[in-house]
C-alpha cells in the first residue's frame, strides 16, 4: 500500500551534504558521503563474489529466454555508465537535486541496492495510482490548479537489475507518458548485475 511515508522518503533523497569522489584512472572508484547523517561509501574491489552477481541475473517476466534490453530506454533519454552514477550520486544526490531510482520490486531490491538509493517499483507509476501527484511531486513536479509542471523535476537516474530485465525502460516510459520531460531521465543500462559484476559494493535492509 502506498503512503505518504513513502513521499516522504523521496522528498528526502538520500542526505543532501557534501561528498568527494575519486575517480583517477587507473584507481578503483571510491565515493564518500553522508547518508541522514550516517557516512555511506561506494566502493570498488578486486574480488568478485559470483554467488552475489547470480542473485541479479533475473530475466524478465515476459520473456521465456534472458532478454537483451535496448541500449536506450526512450528518446532523449540518456543512457549511463557506472562513473556517470558514481559521479551522480557524489554530486548531484548529495545535494538533494536529483535522485537514484531503483525501479525493481521490493523483493528483489531486498537482495542488494546501490547506496543512495531510492525505490520507486516500476507498477507503482500507474496512471490508476491516485498518489501519483504525490510521487511526481516528490520528485520535484509543481503542482497548480490540478495540473503538474515539470520545470523544477529533478534529475533522475533509474535502474534495474541489469540488462536482461525491463524494469528501467518501463518506468521511464511510465513517466515521460506522465509528462515527465524526458531530458530530466537517465538509463543506467547495467543496473544491479553489471554493478557487481563490475565489484562496485551494494547495500542491503541491514546497511
Amino acid at each position: 500500500m502506498f503512503s505518504h511515508k513513502f513521499v516522504a522518503a523521496l522528498a528526502v533523497g538520500a542526505g543532501l551534504t557534501t561528498s568527494t569522489l575519486a575517480q583517477s584512472t587507473p584507481e578503483p572508484m571510491k565515493a564518500s558521503f553522508m547518508l541522514a547523517g550516517i557516512e555511506k561509501s561506494i566502493t570498488q574491489s578486486a574480488s568478485l563474489d559470483a554467488g552475489r552477481i547470480a542473485a541479479f541475473h533475473r530475466p524478465a517476466s515476459a520473456c521465456t529466454n534472458p532478454c537483451i534490453a535496448p541500449l536506450a530506454a526512450a528518446a532523449g533519454v540518456q543512457t549511463v555508465g557506472e562513473r556517470e552514477v558514481i559521479s551522480f550520486v557524489a554530486n548531484v544526490v548529495t545535494k538533494g537535486e536529483g535522485l537514484l531510482i531503483d525501479s525493481r520490486n521490493p523483493q528483489d531490491r531486498a537482495a542488494g541496492y546501490i547506496a543512495a538509493s531510492v525505490n520507486v517499483p516500476t507498477d507503482l507509476v500507474a496512471p490508476d495510482n491516485p498518489f501519483m501527484a504525490d510521487i511526481m511531486q516528490a520528485m520535484g513536479a509543481r503542482s497548480f490548479e490540478g495540473t503538474l509542471n515539470y520545470s523544477d523535476a529533478m534529475p533522475l537516474v533509474i535502474f534495474d537489475d541489469g540488462p536482461s530485465t525491463s524494469d528501467a525502460p518501463a518506468l521511464i516510459a511510465r513517466l515521460i507518458a506522465a509528462g515527465y520531460p524526458a531530458s530530466k531521465l537517465s538509463y543506467y543500462r547495467g543496473g544491479m548485475l553489471v554493478w557487481t559484476a563490475l565489484g562496485l559494493n551494494t547495500e542491503d535492509a541491514k546497511s
